[in-house]
């Protein structure tokens, strides 16, 4: 099993020694809680899903996740994206609740709620590997290439943030927009750079049985199509059973059978959306 590891980026220091060099102290305490329990977030809904988040690297967006994430379906990623904003989205609402029943709360609560507020926008925008990138990405990989979707995502941030810079270009013949520049340039650098610092590995398929074991297991087999694909069989299998797969053509023939154990290692060198028929096919070892 994987040891957990936390490590801060380069751009989080810059970040944090700008606050503290303008004097915005109580803002960086607020961006602190803001983006510590938005990596809280990614990583419960993530334990939810049966995955487990082995390296964690802090980003002045919040929580950076590596874009070759072995995940099962595009569902999960995309719940494991939104997760993070979902709940900055959620306490920026309760704290706004909160200053309309108690007034007096609005001056200490005021930098956590904007904090919240801002990094739910961020992190929203199309850009790799902000989680609204990641989201992105995953639609994108349901049916082709992850690296060709990873190219795609990236472009798209370059000339999201490209645009930006040339808008602070334009504001200097007007009122300066700095905000603009730094905004554009972060994105930009977070777009270009190879982020490989964090992934999820999936829970083992017989883990979760140990519990059950003693008061014994069924055993199960269930007949699937030949077209379905690979990570659906992970929906069947539960805690209290031992479940085998038949895998039938278009004329209910069965053309190969897998069980659990094989399953765990299919998944892990197959695409997740590859098709049962092109497993059993290729001949590996079922």
């Amino acid at each position: 099993m994987k040891k957990f590891k936390l490590s801060i980026h380069p751009l989080f220091l810059v970040f944090i020694a700008a606050l503290i060099y303008l004097g915005y102290f109580y803002v960086l305490i607020a961006y602190l809680i803001t983006i510590i329990l938005h990596e809280l977030a990614h990583s419960f809904v993530a334990q939810k899903l049966g995955y487990k988040l082995n390296h964690i690297t802090l980003m002045p967006h919040g929580a950076s996740l590596s874009g070759q994430n072995n995940f099962y379906s595009m569902r999960d990623e995309i719940l494991v994206a939104i997760a993070g904003p979902a709940l900055n989205v959620i306490l920026a609402i309760l704290g706004c609740a909160l200053w309309w029943m108690f007034p007096d709360t609005y001056f200490y609560t005021q930098q956590f709620v904007y904090a919240n507020t801002i990094t739910a926008i961020i992190n929203c925008l199309p850009i790799f590997p902000l989680d609204g990138g990641r989201v992105l990405l995953a639609i994108l990989s349901k049916n082709g290439n992850r690296n060709n979707a990873i190219k795609k995502v990236k472009i798209t941030g370059i000339i999201i943030s490209c645009a930006l810079i040339i808008c602070f270009f334009i504001t200097v013949f007007f009122v300066p927009n700095y905000t603009m520049l730094v905004f554009g340039s972060f994105l930009f650098i977070t777009s270009i750079l190879d982020d490989k610092t964090a992934y999820y590995d999936h829970l083992g398929l017989f883990e979760s049985k140990n519990t059950h074991l003693n008061r014994g297991l069924k055993v199960r087999e269930i007949a699937v199509p030949e077209t379905m694909q690979l990570y659906k069989l992970l929906s069947s299998v539960t805690p209290d059973s031992i479940t085998d797969f038949s895998v039938l053509d278009k004329n209910f023939k069965v053309i190969g059978k897998i069980n659990e154990n094989q399953l765990e290692k299919l998944i892990q060198i197959y695409p997740a959306n590859t098709k049962l028929g092109l497993i059993i096919n290729a001949g590996s070892n079922i």
